[in-house]
């Protein structure tokens, strides 16, 4: 079976022969420069060719970018672009944000992936920010926070951009290539819940992830939100708006697949796998995925590393987790 074929089987809660092998994020740099200096040869130049000499599936994700980077200047974790929260200091930027060719920019990708989705079966999915995510990166981390209660008007503002800059580019992009899922990027929680109210997310996202997801359902074309943190609270504000699933469920921060199953039997997930032993030996690791082997029995489970491979974690580590997660995946 393709990458593709197991990816739809599991997620369809069916029984392919396994789920894929993937990691649905990429290593930290500092994680391949330990590796390089560890034996990963060097002619490796790209995150493809690193997942085939490893043993992982073929995939991809193209992550399309809301912000024109070479118009703006470059920020520090956490700053915003706006000098003050107000609709006139946003329209000074807004001709440097959601690029009308953000979708030519990834010409290139879209004609390579569509082929070996096509010819071998691989899985690709599309990133795009979603409605807590977008404003934040704009606003920065804490005025952000304060936004939804002292700037209503541009929260609101910011989004309903967002939501036509989404339907659309969904729709350029469909034209040359569908994409397995796309998948919003929010950050919405830490590790002990969401940073917002469910009442101000039923304010401030909800109305726009509806609109989306008819438009997704439309495209057939499912939807994973990425949120770190403890998502176990929010998980049902999504679900009640037709979101299919949630990635990379982040065990410390207490985030447990079995009891998420039990909760949420229709619940797509990716990740799961705790980083954190990862570096601490074969016994380690099998008890790691012996917690999460009753989920992946029953699909609907992608298992991969809750999110990137540290770089605690050696070439030698990294080698035994592939091949246990194939053990896994298997039994």
């Amino acid at each position: 079976m393709t990458t593709r074929e197991r990816y739809k089987g599991i997620m369809s809660f069916q029984k392919p022969d396994r789920p894929p092998i993937i990691e649905w994020a990429i290593w930290w740099d500092k994680t391949i420069d330990r590796w390089r200096e560890e034996g990963l040869p060097g002619n490796l130049e790209t995150s493809q060719d690193i997942m085939e000499h490893l043993g992982l599936d073929v995939h991809k994700q193209i992550w399309l970018q809301t912000i024109d980077y070479s118009k703006v200047v470059q920020l520090g974790h956490g700053e915003g672009f706006l000098e003050e929260l107000t609709v006139e200091c946003y329209e000074k930027i807004r001709p440097h944000i959601l690029p009308k060719d953000v979708v030519k920019w990834a010409k290139n990708d879209m004609d390579i992936w569509k082929i070996k989705q096509q010819e071998e079966g691989a899985l690709v999915w599309l990133t795009l920010d979603g409605f807590f995510w977008f404003p934040r990166k704009l606003m920065g981390i804490e005025s952000h926070l304060y936004a939804f209660y002292d700037a209503p008007e541009l929260m609101h503002r910011m989004n309903q951009d967002l939501l036509a800059f989404v339907l659309g580019t969904l729709e350029e992009f469909c034209e040359t290539l569908t994409p397995d899922f796309v998948m919003f990027t929010e950050d919405m929680s830490y590790n002990h819940g969401p940073m917002i109210s469910e009442e101000l997310f039923n304010e401030f996202m909800a109305p726009y992830y509806s609109r989306l997801v008819k438009k997704t359902r439309e495209l057939g074309i499912d939807v994973i939100v990425d949120s770190d943190g403890d998502v176990t609270k929010m998980i049902p504000w999504f679900e009640n708006l037709g979101i299919d699933g949630i990635l990379p469920l982040e065990r410390q921060s207490g985030v447990d697949v079995v009891a998420l199953r039990e909760k949420h039997p229709k619940l797509r997930m990716i990740g799961g796998f705790d980083k954190m032993v990862m570096n601490q030996g074969e016994a380690a690791m099998r008890k790691e995925f012996q917690r999460l082997l009753p989920v992946i029995k029953q699909g609907g489970f992608v298992p991969s590393c809750d999110h990137q491979t540290p770089p605690q974690v050696s070439l030698e580590d990294y080698r035994l987790y592939v091949s246990l997660l194939k053990e896994y995946c298997l039994k």
